[in-house]
């Protein structure tokens, strides 16, 4: 290293898989002390990187013995130009996350500078899938007023660039909880975790109800995007620098709740929305249509235009996961397995790769050195896989 410049030494560096930079670390202490610096963090984090940098990271729930016991399996993938997957690691098992039938709630967040967020809305883990190391995040100390009752909404991941630090945000339901079927009013909470001084507060903001539908939650923009209903279905977005909510309109044919699902993906580095048939709802399920819509100025709800549309679907589909390799659509049918449908060509791939019904999550994933930031000394600690 004190041989070569110290710019060529960076380049060679920039190009060597994570793998290989970990196993560098034990060379010297100038190597160790050089790749965990936070210049080289930051250059190994804007280095350019395509699409065949990228692997998938599913999470899947797997049915056990016991009808009511589940468990949530890690599995990370790669591809090759045929389209064909291949393991990269062995399965893991996420043996934090609640095992009964409530993991079909299971979220996948992220990614977020190679760190992504697991939860099944009670348990959160931080984790980077390519160092394996990973935090679970301590409960939140603030109960329910007595007679009230709370309903997780979602849960929501980030970085903040003005304070430099990373969150974890809940949004809740809060309830009257009377001896009635009557739920009685309805009121929201938001609780925000930084993850640098592993300390959750509250934060006094009102939010419009969450619209569930599965994969449909998308870190992009340093905000987080989810569905809600204000006289008609639009994009509720939460800044996580800023701490506010947003709304952005979808386009006008996307507001029907009658029949379609949606969901939220990437392509091309623009928001891309994509609607597809109810599995569950018998009004307007005989159009078997898959539509994806990009909004090309991010903000601007009149800049959404259609992209694509596939029909017939080739197969039942439960949910629309992620468009990766910028035209692999991968889906999960609704008998639970994982398909590809290619945008360019229209092939259509099975893989051998399942799940519990509605428990497949997928995202895109490019490895990063990312650590998860030095917590407190009485906060749990940051553990192996």
């Amino acid at each position: 290293m004190k041989k070569l410049p110290q710019d060529v030494v960076i380049f060679m560096l920039l190009k060597l898989p994570l793998k290989s930079l970990l196993r560098f670390k034990s060379i010297s202490k100038i190597w160790y002390t050089f790749i965990l610096s936070d210049t080289f963090f930051k250059l190994h984090l804007k280095r350019t990187t395509t699409t065949k940098d990228e692997f998938i990271l599913f999470i899947r729930t797997l049915r056990e013995d016991d009808p009511y016991k589940f468990t949530s399996i890690a599995s990370f993938l790669s591809g090759d130009d045929k389209n064909n997957l291949t393991t990269l690691f062995p399965d893991v098992d996420v043996t934090h996350l609640t095992s009964s039938c409530c993991t079909i709630f299971n979220e996948l967040i992220g990614p977020c500078h190679g760190l992504i967020t697991l939860t099944d809305s009670y348990i959160i883990i931080v984790l980077n899938p390519g160092t394996r190391k990973y935090f679970v995040i301590p409960p939140s100390p603030f109960e329910c007023p007595k007679g009230y009752y709370r309903y997780i909404e979602a849960v929501a991941f980030g970085f903040d660039s003005i304070v430099n630090d990373y969150k974890i945000i809940k949004l809740s339901d809060v309830y009257w909880d009377p001896p009635t079927d009557d739920r009685g009013p309805r009121g929201s909470r938001v609780e925000i975790y930084n993850l640098s001084i592993d300390s959750w507060r509250e934060h006094n903001i009102e939010f419009s109800s969450i619209y569930f539908t599965h994969c449909s939650e998308i870190y992009y923009k340093e905000a987080v995007h989810w569905f809600t209903i204000q006289d008609d279905l639009v994009i509720l977005c939460f800044d996580i620098s800023s701490e506010i909510f947003r709304t952005m309109e979808i386009p006008n044919v996307c507001t029907d709740l009658n029949g379609p699902r949606y969901g939220l993906a990437v392509l091309d580095d623009s928001l891309v929305l994509m609607s597809y048939p109810d599995s569950m709802c018998s009004i307007g399920h005989t159009e078997n249509l898959l539509n994806i819509w990009m909004m090309k100025e991010y903000g601007e709800s009149e800049s959404w235009i259609k992209i694509r549309a596939v029909s017939p679907l080739p197969i039942p589909i439960e949910s629309a996961l992620v468009i990766w390799k910028d035209h692999l659509l991968l889906l999960q049918t609704q008998t639970g397995y994982l398909i590809s449908y290619d945008l360019n060509s229209d092939e259509v791939k099975e893989y051998n790769l399942n799940g519990h019904h509605e428990s497949l999550r997928a995202i895109k994933y490019t490895e990063c050195l990312t650590t998860i930031p030095t917590l407190s000394e009485h906060s749990k600690q940051v553990q192996q896989l």
